[in-house]
């Protein structure tokens, strides 16, 4: 009888021993504003963007106009922006802020 229950508690510790542990995956979530916006676009989109908004059409770049003012100089990805802001995250949604900034969701 004790060696049938030695026996048993050993093979429940080889078993519990055998189960793989889940990873636990931390959501991360982060607000950009206008001006880290700019750094995605200053090094993805156009070298002369140092601004950008996540505005209602979409992700666009600004540079400084002659005179004043801002010139739209190209438009970029919300997700490529996140991924670019948030390394060793993974992203899962970009989403419009207010004040268009860019909200970025992701895993880590």
């Amino acid at each position: 009888m004790k060696r049938r229950i030695l026996t048993l508690l050993a093979a429940g510790a080889l078993t519990a021993l055998a189960l793989p542990t889940a990873a636990h995956a931390d959501t991360v979530t982060a607000t950009h504003g206008p001006l880290s916006i700019g750094g995605y676009c200053s090094s993805q989109v156009n070298s002369t963007a140092w601004i950008g908004f996540y505005e209602v059409y979409g992700l666009n770049c600004y540079a400084s106009k002659w005179g004043g003012g801002f010139q739209f100089v190209g438009a970029g990805s919300p997700m490529a922006a996140c991924a670019h802001l948030m390394p060793g995250v993974t992203i899962t949604s970009a989403s419009r802020a207010a004040s268009d900034a860019l909200t970025c969701t992701g895993t880590r």
